[in-house]
């Protein structure tokens, strides 16, 4: 048995790594489909790929985005890039001819990105290495959120499906008196018509009323779809798409239900069973 997941979670890491401070954010919403955004640092995109990968191995469904923050610590082995300096230089000077009021000056030109680099290929492999696997365990962070978020909707669905099949009790108790019912209403009409009607043709008026009343299939169906997501959630894992099926059969069951419904003691379950449909499906739709 696998653990059933909510798509909603979130988690962090505030670490020091071996050339600076590291802090990752990472949260989950609900989606059809696996996306990802990370907001990398132009310096960093070059992990992008890497961390998808990792991402697309361990979940299946959901809407992430991961923000990032790195902020070295002092180095001696810095290198300046005086190529791309003398680029932005130039640039600056074409600026302040045609904005003479403007205060553009050099320190900004130092903080644009790569114009100061470590200039240590081994500290960037270094680095990487301790990003992915912190990385790693702020998935397994987010994972462990959105597992116990997945047990209490779980828990939650699992008290409506108990809710709805004891709403179901009080139908399988008037699936064997829907006949008599039928007749019983209809030579209550021909009472007040004062109308004779000869005995077999009553009966096959009454049948065809029961036929069009019975509802026997629809509980049955019922029945068999609350042990199908009792089993659903035994079972566990990605499991939210065969629940979302299920609540649109539920549903649709639930809809013949309340149409064939001979009496306000029917419409009023149906009108519930539907009431309870609704509640699960709203759980169901943030599981994964």
């Amino acid at each position: 048995m696998q653990n059933i997941k909510s798509m909603t979670g979130f988690a962090s890491v505030r670490v020091n790594v071996s050339s600076g401070s590291l802090a990752m954010d990472l949260r989950s919403v609900n989606s059809r489909y696996l996306e990802a955004t990370f907001k990398l640092p132009d310096n960093f995109k070059y992990l992008d790929t890497q961390l998808r990968e990792i991402l697309k191995s361990t979940v299946q469904r959901g809407k992430f985005e991961m923000s990032f923050a790195f902020i070295p610590a002092a180095s001696e082995n810095l290198h300046l890039n005086q190529a791309l300096v003398q680029k932005l230089c130039n640039s600056l000077k074409e600026i302040k001819a045609h904005f003479p009021e403007g205060s553009a000056d050099l320190t900004q030109v130092l903080l644009y990105p790569g114009v100061i680099a470590e200039n240590n290929e081994q500290s960037r492999e270094e680095l990487s290495a301790e990003i992915v696997a912190n990385f790693r365990e702020l998935l397994k962070a987010l994972i462990a959120n959105r597992e116990r978020e997945g047990a209490r909707l779980a828990s939650v669905i699992s008290e409506k499906i108990d809710a709805l099949e004891k709403c179901l009790e009080p139908v399988k108790d008037q699936l064997d008196t829907l006949v008599a019912q039928e007749r019983a209403k209809l030579q209550a009409r021909l009472k007040v018509l004062k109308a004779d009607v000869d005995e077999n043709r009553l009966e096959q008026e009454v049948a065809l009323l029961a036929q069009k009343a019975d509802i026997a299939e629809e509980y049955d169906r019922l029945c068999s779809h609350i042990s199908e997501v009792r089993r659903i959630l035994k079972e566990g894992g990605s499991c939210g798409k065969r629940l979302d099926f299920m609540m649109q059969e539920f549903n649709r069951e639930a809809n013949t239900m309340a149409s064939k419904a001979s009496n306000l003691a029917l419409t009023k379950i149906a009108v519930e069973l539907k009431v309870l449909i609704e509640q699960m499906r709203e759980q169901v739709q943030n599981i994964e």
